[in-house]
């Protein structure tokens, strides 16, 4: 493995990044049911190359989020090729995607994006309660995965 580039394409509808990006969803199967690799490439927030080669991908959906005042949040999802787990990428596009969002949130405050979440599904992750990328456990869904956050202190809560 080389040095790991992380690329931002948010909100930048980049036709090779997309592309890049479906073909490693389907080289691996891991979109769920329903979901088109299309539109999840709308959500690109970040992307993680070794030289040449696609090492994951983090896309992110907005929405409110009722149990913290309904304010929004850029829900973000990471997807690491498997030869690249255990190698840190998963925080890498965490933390990067953190960066972009917030700087992104700052230059458009009408767009009211008051932070990043993330729910944890995988049971290698959450051992603490602040990871790494600086998302703090805030509470479980039904079916027992993490619920992380990480607020952006440019917008006042009221």
């Amino acid at each position: 493995m080389g040095k790991i580039k992380y690329l931002s394409g948010w909100r930048k509808r980049d036709a090779r990044m997309e592309r890049d990006a479906i073909a490693l969803w389907n080289a691996h199967g891991v979109l769920p049911a329903g979901v088109t690799p299309e539109d999840r490439a709308r959500e690109i927030c970040c992307l993680a190359h070794d030289g040449s080669r696609l090492a994951g991908i983090s896309t992110v959906d907005i929405q409110p989020y009722r149990p913290l005042l309904n304010k929004r949040f850029g829900f973000a999802r990471v997807f690491t090729s498997p030869e690249y787990e255990q190698q840190e990428i998963a925080i890498g596009l965490a933390t990067e995607c953190r960066r972009i969002l917030e700087e992104w949130s700052v230059a458009n405050p009408q767009e009211e994006l008051h932070g990043m979440a993330a729910v944890y599904q995988s049971p290698k992750l959450g051992r603490y309660p602040v990871g790494k990328s600086g998302l703090t456990l805030v509470g479980l869904t039904p079916e027992g995965y993490q619920i992380r956050i990480a607020w952006f202190n440019h917008l006042p809560l009221y």
